[in-house]
């Protein structure tokens, strides 16, 4: 897998007396679980119900990482055992199921995340916004982190870690999960991350990656994964995805305007991106996956298919030639 060399490119981003000083910031769930464990089989469900709630999931960064234990026979710990065993090692990680979330290794317990847990980490802010964009085909695909300092950065060792992810697997493995979700694949930054300089307030950092995607990854559900993290304190500063927000340069944290009309929808929806041009559009489920995706160059009205789509809330990717657009649309 080819990785490009990391270059910083710090650029000056100007800002008016109104800036904001603040973003979202993410929950960063770390999953440890392993294919071939009974008990990982037994508590993943509830873990996954709650993080795919429609309130919960758009405010939510998950990576699973399959270590050797209690099994060195998993099929994804297989498919990448240095990596895999390199990262649980960072938590000390002896059993699985466990879960660190922004940094901070959680009790082993029957609930591997309890609701009142991560309601705590919500609507959280950070002064570092994360912006990763994604380019590419199904070979191959280029990745741009752009770490912006919306304010100033306490001072600390962090480090930038970037993984590449498959978000949904079906399979059927030995402990009897179907299903598995944001499976850890490839690291493009070390698996101890790299040395991150954090940047001054208005200042952004600019990090550039490419990766290969290999058999048997669908191309059509892997995405990157970029997170800060200060490792002295094993805290995440913040996360970011390809699908997030677009963070706009006034006082609003939000995405770039998308009109559905109608919202919510039934047969079918039109989304209108103002005078841009439509080159991909991608829609999720609440549950990350990919339920639609066309490659197509468009107008700025996009017709978007829904007789097929279950009720519930789904999330729509649009890539225009000017700029990238994402926002929440209904199914009836």
């Amino acid at each position: 897998m080819k990785k490009l060399t990391i270059l910083p490119a710090f650029l000056l981003l100007v800002f008016s007396i109104s800036a904001q000083t603040s973003a979202k910031k993410y929950v960063l769930l770390e999953h440890f679980t392993n294919s071939k464990c009974s008990i990982c089989a037994s508590r993943n469900p509830a873990f996954y119900s709650l993080i795919g709630q429609p309130q919960y999931a758009p405010d939510i960064h998950h990576i699973s990482i399959h270590p050797s234990v209690p099994y060195n026979t998993c099929v994804f710990y297989l498919a990448n055992t240095t990596d895999n065993n390199a990262w649980a090692s960072l938590y000390g990680i002896q059993g699985t199921p466990r879960v660190a979330l922004n940094g901070k290794l959680l009790n082993a317990g029957s609930q591997l995340l309890r609701q009142d847990t991560l309601t705590k980490y919500l609507n959280q802010t950070s002064p570092l916004y994360l912006k990763v964009t994604e380019t590419g085909g199904n070979s191959s695909r280029n990745v741009t982190v752009e770490a912006r300092a919306l304010d100033q950065i306490p001072a600390g060792n962090y480090k930038l870690f970037v993984a590449v992810v498959e978000k949904t697997i079906n399979m059927t493995t030995p402990n009897g999960e179907g299903v598995h979700r944001d499976v850890f694949r490839d690291m493009l930054t070390p698996v101890a991350g790299e040395t991150f300089t954090a940047p001054a307030a208005g200042q952004s950092a600019t990090f550039n990656f490419s990766y290969n995607i290999t058999t048997p990854w669908n191309a059509d559900e892997v995405y990157a994964v970029a997170f800060v993290k200060e490792v002295d304190t094993d805290q995440v500063l913040n996360s970011g995805t390809k699908f997030d927000a677009v963070l706009s340069n006034s006082t609003e944290i939000a995405t770039k305007s998308i009109h559905f009309s109608p919202n919510p929808a039934n047969q079918i929806t039109y989304a209108a991106i103002g005078d841009d041009v439509a080159l991909r559009t991608e829609v999720y489920a609440a549950n990350g996956q990919l339920v639609y995706i066309n490659d197509a160059a468009q107008e700025n009205t996009i017709a978007i298919p829904t007789q097929t789509f279950a009720p519930g809330v789904y999330f729509v990717k649009i890539t225009g030639a000017k700029s990238a657009y994402s926002a929440r649309m209904l199914k009836q």
